[in-house]
């Protein structure tokens, strides 16, 4: 593993750090996402915060195989028991199944919005269930493998999520408007 030094005599393993980075420009895209909801920006920002966000989880997924995990599965069960028993004191790593299906859900929501038009707007049940999903996910993965000083950060995008989820409950000329 090659080891930076930003700082003399103080070096940074390269992978586990663009790991972290790439995990949180993926939280930043979704953020950046449900500001721009709530702060009801035209949909073609919202789909690229989507997008750079995604873009930003499928380069930490593959930064963590291929840093940490070195293309092994099971070391990523592995990896995720261990950080999960020492917050949680249950030894649980088939978390890395959610983290799959999270990706695949990604994936599959940027794929459609991005075959039509910006401003569709998903299903409402869809749009619910998704982003609840995510916020789940990023809660989780912030309070089991982030640093202390980012679980606050973590509790405040969720936060901004259920403030999402209201506006997006709404009415706008009395249709019912869902969060896109």
């Amino acid at each position: 593993m090659e080891t930076i030094e930003l700082v003399p005599g103080i070096g940074l393993e390269l992978g586990p750090e663009l790991t972290r980075w790439m995990a949180r420009l993926a939280v930043a895209g979704w953020t950046g996402w449900l500001l721009s909801t709530v702060a009801s920006v035209p949909a073609t920002v919202r789909r690229l915060l989507w997008t750079v966000g995604l873009a930003g989880h499928l380069c930490h997924v593959f930064c963590a195989f291929h840093f940490i995990h070195h293309w092994s599965h099971a070391e990523a069960v592995l990896h995720t028991a261990r950080l999960t028993e020492r917050v949680t004191g249950w030894g649980w790593g088939q978390g890395v199944w959610v983290n799959y299906a999270f990706t695949l859900a990604w994936l599959a929501d940027a794929a459609w919005w991005w075959s039509r038009p910006a401003e569709t707007p998903r299903r409402a049940g869809w749009s619910v269930v998704l982003h609840g999903f995510f916020a789940f996910v990023f809660f989780n993965a912030t309070v089991v493998f982030g640093p202390w000083g980012w679980k606050p950060v973590g509790a405040a995008v969720a936060l901004l999520a259920g403030v999402a989820w209201m506006r997006g409950r709404q009415t706008v000329s009395g249709q019912p408007r869902s969060p896109v």
